[in-house]
């Protein structure tokens, strides 16, 4: 009997026995299709995290001011403001030789408006190069400029979402925008930017609804943003940024965060060390701050997945070891079924080998089609929690191809020992049976 005509034997005996040969099936179809469905959700939350270190950099440092609280925010206060000041923006720039840009960042309190009502926007007072360190890319006009911190300029540079949230489809450039009690002319207008439809890493925030001033505006006529200090809303701490103005110095201006970019894509670890030292000093060893380095996340990130991934291809091979447990018992019963058969293949010629060859083949046939059915369910599961959980998928042809090799596997190993113990059946007693 050719390969062949054994595949066709191995196709009528399952199409005989419907019900059987699906049962058979399941526990490979359930492997097959959950290694792709979970190595899919693996790859997408790796490919999530790839994209998003692009676009925070892969050579930048985020010093962030630290939510605290009990006997370390009572030891804090006693620097009077805690957490970053600006005088840490000068301290970096001065000591760390790694740093190529240092950019402070002072997220404050005020109503933005266009007509009466004020719009869902978030006012950051920054310095020039923050555009190129965020890696953000004008679409017109051009960002904050030397002059604009210097001068105090009351020019604003808005992200794509505030853009149309404040002007719709109208072009913003030299248009007024009313932030707090203060007039901005809008000098600037940023690309929108693509964080991704679910966020692989907590560091990374949503940039497009950001309206850009001079950091020295935000000192002057605003309060900063705190999270420890979240107001009911933002007139109700009118007055209290009025009895809080002061003229502190520059160098004692409390801020958001501090965007350091190092002078290369290796650099950042040593970076992170040289502030933290800084840091360390000037604060008398008050952690008020955290390091957040997108290089060290992304590390963190792969390792958490390959866990996963382990986890994931663990569970699924017991289905595929159940799988072939299955197979195996249903050939020894279909061996015992077809004793006769046997008998009658020996006694006209057939050798032990073409009676193996056939089992063989049988098995194969049952975990392929199997394979292929669960490849296909494995695909579409993917697909279907893309679409209803909104959670980003890639289909890797490695994890269809290894899932399906594993399946053909199965097939070999579980069949074998049936189909051995078909070919040692003696032939009289074969034609016995039955």
């Amino acid at each position: 009997m050719g390969i062949f005509d054994a595949i066709q034997t191995g196709l009528s005996e399952l199409l005989s026995h419907k019900m059987r040969s699906m049962l058979t099936m399941l526990g490979v179809i359930f492997g097959v299709s959950a290694v792709i469905a979970m190595v899919s959700i693996g790859e997408g939350a790796k490919q999530e995290a790839l994209d998003q270190i692009k676009l925070m950099g892969i050579d930048v440092v985020n010093v962030r001011r630290a939510v605290i609280a009990g006997e370390l925010l009572q030891k804090a206060e006693e620097r009077s403001p805690y957490g970053l000041k600006y005088s840490d923006v000068d301290g970096i720039s001065e000591v760390c030789s790694y740093a190529r840009r240092v950019v402070p960042v002072r997220e404050v309190f005020a109503d933005v408006r266009v007509g009466d009502e004020p719009v869902p926007v978030k006012v950051v007072g920054t310095t020039a190069g923050y555009d190129i360190a965020t890696r953000s890319n004008l679409l017109r006009g051009r960002f904050l400029v030397k002059r604009d911190i210097a001068d105090h300029s009351p020019v604003c540079v808005l992200g794509a979402a505030a853009k149309h949230e404040l002007f719709g489809f109208d072009d913003p450039i030299g248009r007024t925008v009313e932030i707090g009690d203060r007039v901005f002319r809008v000098v600037g207008l940023m690309e929108a930017k693509e964080i991704g439809s679910a966020k692989a890493l907590s560091a990374m925030r949503d940039l497009n609804s950001d309206i850009y001033i001079p950091i020295t505006i935000s000192f002057s006529d605003f309060q900063m943003y705190s999270q420890q200090a979240m107001p009911a809303s933002v007139s109700s701490f009118k007055t209290i940024i009025n009895k809080m103005q002061s003229h502190h110095s520059l160098a004692d201006g409390t801020i958001t965060e501090v965007i350091v970019q190092t002078s290369g894509d290796d650099a950042a670890v040593q970076t992170a060390s040289v502030i933290r030292s800084i840091l360390n000093r000037q604060h008398r060893g008050i952690r008020d701050y955290e390091i957040i380095i997108p290089a060290e996340l992304l590390r963190q990130s792969q390792q958490t997945q390959r866990i996963f991934n382990i986890v994931m291809a663990a569970i699924a091979s017991i289905s595929l070891l159940v799988g072939g447990i299955g197979i195996m018992n249903i050939m020894l019963a279909t061996v015992s079924q077809r004793t006769r058969e046997i008998g009658v293949r020996r006694c006209i010629g057939a050798t032990r080998w073409d009676i193996v060859r056939q089992f063989m083949l049988e098995a194969l046939v049952i975990t392929c089609l199997g394979g292929l059915i669960g490849v296909a369910l494995g695909i579409g599961g993917a697909r279907a929690i893309s679409v209803y959980a909104d959670w980003r998928t890639v289909v890797s042809t490695q994890a269809i191809v290894l899932s399906f090799g594993v399946s053909a596997i199965v097939g070999v190993v579980f069949g074998l020992y049936p189909a051995v113990r078909a070919a040692m059946v003696d032939p009289i007693e074969a034609l016995r049976y039955g």
